[in-house]
């Protein structure tokens, strides 16, 4: 029996035992979630998914459905009403970090897919979601006192409802700003959006922030309302220190 390198089933559909993630993601790898009938991180570094508590809606995780590849609890299903799981992934905006994964949204308009978040419905800090008209973006806020956009960019395509689309986000501390890139082309960038007269530049560690951070980082819950994702996610890669390039993101598409 063959299995595939860097991926997560046999040639012939059966599980493998021991997820192997490809040499040319292990640095800057922070977490990986298959979602493959639960938030486990299969990266080796042990920082699985969990259900916030506190003042967090109350939640059991997402459910389980067939994967992009037909294949049963292969990818985590939301059901856009009180399904999210959380993460200590807690990027800041003058380090390098990436995010990547595959989303099929049941509708592809105003839809959260995951944020940072003070409390419930308050202080949001970074933030993916489909927006009103369907592109796939990225914000981050001021977490002071208005929370103020300060970073946002979208993607120039328009997103597709109930088709697999893969997503990334890709951040440099340098520069303070990322660019957006779905189904492996980079489609936009982010930029500042106001001037904050108290906020010089990329402040981190006490007051004032840019973003907030050390809070929870939701998956399947964000800011506005509605503020949970209705849909289905897959493989999820968190990166910190690390800014993935062309062949980085094509080679995590083509994963199984």
């Amino acid at each position: 029996m063959e299995c595939l390198l860097g991926g997560k089933y046999c040639s012939n559909g059966s599980k493998i035992q021991q997820y192997i993630v490809p040499a040319s993601l292990a640095s800057g790898l922070y977490a990986w979630y298959p979602l493959d009938g639960n938030t486990s991180d299969l990266s080796g570094n042990a920082n699985h998914g969990y259900f916030p508590g506190g003042s967090w809606p109350a939640t059991l995780g997402p459910s389980y459905t067939f994967s992009r590849s037909n294949l049963p609890n292969g990818t985590a299903s939301f059901n856009g009403t009180d399904q999210l799981f959380s993460s200590d992934f807690a990027p800041v905006c003058n380090e390098d970090f990436s995010i990547a994964l595959w989303i099929f949204p049941n509708n592809a308009t105003s839809n959260q897919i995951l944020g940072f978040q003070q409390g419930n419905g308050s202080n949001p800090g970074v933030m993916l979601a489909l927006n009103g008209t369907g592109h796939f973006e990225f914000s981050s806020y001021f977490s002071y006192w208005n929370n103020q956009n300060l970073t946002h960019g979208a993607s120039s395509t328009v997103l597709s409802a109930n088709v697999w689309t893969h997503i990334t986000y890709v951040h440099s501390g340098a520069t303070q700003q990322g660019t957006i890139w779905v189904n492996g082309v980079n489609v936009g960038a982010t930029a500042d959006t106001v001037n904050v007269s108290n906020v010089t530049g990329c402040i981190t560690g006490s007051l004032p922030f840019q973003w907030w951070t050390g809070t929870p980082l939701n998956i399947g819950y964000g800011y506005s309302n509605p503020r949970f994702f209705s849909g289905k996610m897959d493989d999820i890669w968190f990166f910190k220190g690390r800014q993935l390039n062309a062949i980085d993101i094509s080679t995590l598409m083509n994963l199984p």
